[in-house]
């Protein structure tokens, strides 16, 4: 049987990744439909880590709020020795603050709550998670994909434009599209993980136990979740060793590594093995079908990058996906393996540093060093992703050497105000939406663009406290000079920023030509091109400013 209506992209796998891609395509006015194996939508801790850059990304779709509602408070963690002697205590997720971050931290959310967050709002968008739905093939052709489906016991044909995997690390899409997994399997490493009801420890603080060379053991308190998250070692795998994971697997495992006295554990909700891989596809992408999060790498736990780094593919690659749909050029496609598998590739080395830094027994110093990672202190890599950057790909154009950040960085938020009513005006505001923006510092002339590229940008003038504005236009006033000091703009400049929030050109002058040149590269800037959806209408408000929060004034160029 085949589905009589065709779907623009077809999204394997309702995770965190899958549901971020699906959000970024509704809102932008792509038909998506997401297709899930699981005839249920799962629970458990999972992924718990929220890091800064995916917060941001979190507030941009709009389901921040949903997701910190249910953040845990963070708790003093203590660490003890192989003896059971207390090392040290400490608070780890708060981090100090960083400039032009508005949450340098980490959220403690259960995934299945991160989950609920991105399905309601993919629900207020018009779209569901056809759950019980199996891929059993995929053939492909100049024009789309027509993917096997299993749903309800019948098989059926979706044809779409195009595919994405993001189905996990044992990702159905990237055997049947034949993409090599490369990497290591560490047959020695295996983890579990679980949650459930602990008697016998302390309900206020966290809990972790160095073991030596297969990791931690650690305890954590989950009270939103009403449960506790659990993680240990475990032996490596005999090949006889196929039995199902209980309770009494967590207690052989407590008692093997820790062995205290008095603890217990009941009502199970989750339980599960993690066997450690340091694997990279070589590809992101063959023809029409692509590869995001855990189906394109895995690596160590170490740090909490897995889900972060996914989310991180799938708002790189949903903008690129509805502009070619649109009518971009279809090399903005080939940047999305460009940019997000050098990412991938470092997100494992660094992972992999930083698991082998966590192993042994010496409470004290893994433990320091595990604090440092999570106060931004980390020698390996930046775990809040705030420092990734796109620098020196083919979407990286810098043409002014005198503004300090680079085409390819993350676009910092900044704070302003409006010259019409002295209410505050982040810089994020300006950017949030599904919109390519342009920000135009001092006096510089507003580029004049050609009707073709014209609405694909939303321009606001940023000018330094004290300069009067035109009020024919409109600006925000950098108060504090804020803006100007995190941009490294001295008087005046300009700075384009993508819809994914990254800095894609600069220019010290209003160079209409190369401005237009580089939104051809990545919008479909053809006034031929039919007018933007009621979806993606409705997604970017075009309004006056009455609350900086819901949209500002802009510059239509």
């Amino acid at each position: 049987m085949t589905d009589s209506t065709p779907t623009d992209v077809l999204i394997v796998g309702a995770g965190p990744v899958g549901l971020t891609l699906a959000c970024d395509l509704a809102r932008r006015g792509v038909d998506a439909r997401v297709v899930e194996r699981a005839g249920a939508h799962p629970v458990g801790t999972r992924a718990r880590g929220v890091r800064a850059r995916t917060q941001e990304v979190l507030e941009d779709l709009g389901v921040l709020g949903d997701v910190t509602r249910h953040a845990e408070t963070p708790l003093p963690t203590r660490f003890y020795d192989t003896e059971g002697r207390l090392v040290r205590e400490a608070t780890l997720y708060e981090a100090p603050p960083v400039p032009g971050a508005p949450y340098p931290g980490s959220l403690i959310v259960g995934q299945q709550f991160t989950e609920a967050a991105l399905r309601a709002r993919l629900a207020s968008l018009g779209r569901h998670v056809e759950l019980g739905a199996e891929l059993t093939d995929v053939a492909q052709d100049h024009e789309g994909v027509t993917a096997s489906i299993r749903a309800g016991g019948e098989p059926r044909a979706v044809r779409a434009r195009y595919l994405v995997g993001c189905d996990g690390a044992g990702s159905t899409v990237r055997k049947l599209a034949g993409i090599s997994f490369l990497g290591e399997t560490w047959d020695r490493q295996r983890m579990l993980f679980g949650n459930l009801d602990v008697d016998g420890l302390d309900p206020a603080v966290a809990h972790m136990w160095a073991t030596g060379t297969g990791g931690m053991v650690t305890l954590y308190p989950m009270p939103r979740s009403r449960t506790w998250f659990f993680t240990a070692p475990l032996p490596p795998k005999d090949g006889r060793d196929d039995a199902p994971v209980t309770l009494e697997t967590v207690t052989a495992a407590f008692d093997r590594h820790v062995g205290l006295p008095g603890v217990s554990f009941r009502d199970a909700v989750y339980l599960s093995v993690y066997q450690v891989n340091i694997r990279v596809v070589d590809r992101f992408r063959r023809g029409r079908v692509f590869l995001a999060g855990d189906a394109a790498h895995v690596h160590t736990p170490a740090g909490g990058q897995g889900m972060n780094t996914g989310i991180q593919d799938a708002y790189n690659l949903g903008w690129k996906l509805a502009e070619a749909l649109r009518g971009a050029p279809a090399s903005l496609l080939d940047t999305y393996e460009e940019e997000r598998k050098p990412v991938a590739e470092r997100v494992l080395a660094s992972t992999t540093a930083r698991g082998k830094s966590w192993a042994g027994s010496d409470t004290a110093r893994v433990s320091g060093r595990i604090v440092d990672a999570f106060r931004g202190r980390d020698p390996f890599a930046d775990t809040s992703q705030l420092a990734l950057t796109y620098r020196g790909g083919s979407l990286a154009v810098d043409s002014a050497s005198q503004i300090g950040i680079r085409a390819g960085d993350r676009a910092p938020d900044a704070r302003c105000t409006s010259p019409a009513n002295g209410e505050r005006v982040r810089l994020f505001d300006l950017f949030r939406g599904t919109h390519v923006t342009l920000l135009v510092f001092g006096r510089t002339p507003f580029p004049r663009l050609p009707a073709a590229t014209r609405s694909a940008v939303r321009a606001h003038r940023v000018l330094a406290a004290g300069s009067p504005p035109d009020p024919s236009e409109p600006a925000l006033v950098d108060s504090a000079g804020e803006a100007h000091d995190l941009y490294g703009i001295a008087d005046s400049g300009l700075v384009l920023v993508r819809p994914d929030g990254h800095v894609g050109m600069t220019a010290e002058g209003p160079d209409a030509a190369a401005v237009a040149a580089y939104l051809r590269r990545i919008t479909a800037a053809d006034p031929s091109h039919p007018a933007p959806s009621r979806a993606e209408r409705c997604a970017t408000p075009v309004r006056a400013r009455t609350n900086p929060r819901e949209g500002s004034d802009h510059f239509r160029l």
